[in-house]
């Protein structure tokens, strides 16, 4: 016949695995959001390069997602 686990050690282990897997949870979603918003920023690289993407349609696209997702690089100046 099987033991009982003691409830105070079982509620320690408890407690303590909800906290790690909401600190994981936590490291995981901000990892995942940067990660998103890399691969978001890289699909406008060269974008100016387009066919039938002029300077009129590039302001559009700079004015909609704003100027700061498209500064220039000081080592493009």
């Amino acid at each position: 016949m099987a033991k009982k686990p003691n409830p105070v050690i079982q509620k320690a282990r408890d407690e303590g695995y909800n906290a790690g897997f909401n600190a994981g949870m936590k490291l995981g979603f901000e990892q995942g959001k940067y990660s998103a918003c890399m691969h978001f920023a890289d699909q406008f690289e060269g974008l100016e390069k387009v066919p039938g993407i002029g300077p009129k349609s590039m302001e559009k696209v700079v004015n909609h997602f704003g100027e700061e997702l498209f500064q220039k690089s000081t080592k493009e100046a």
